[in-house]
């Protein structure tokens, strides 16, 4: 439940993003969503993020 209150906390901009990348990791194949977890589990998400890619697109799909 944790997750659903922190998705209705983004704007539109960010739930999009938010759902772009639950999308693109439902459609991957087992090798890729490995990837995407790992990309994930190294991003630094406490850093600014401008509206310049790879920044805004899925971890792991670049």
């Amino acid at each position: 439940m944790l997750m659903l209150v922190r998705f209705s906390e983004l704007d539109a901009k960010g739930q999009a993003a938010f759902l772009d990348a639950l999308n693109a990791y439902l459609y991957a194949s087992p090798q890729q969503r490995r990837r995407l977890r790992d990309a994930w589990r190294l991003h630094d998400y406490g850093a600014p993020c401008a509206d310049d890619p790879p920044c805004n697109d899925p971890p792991g799909l670049g």
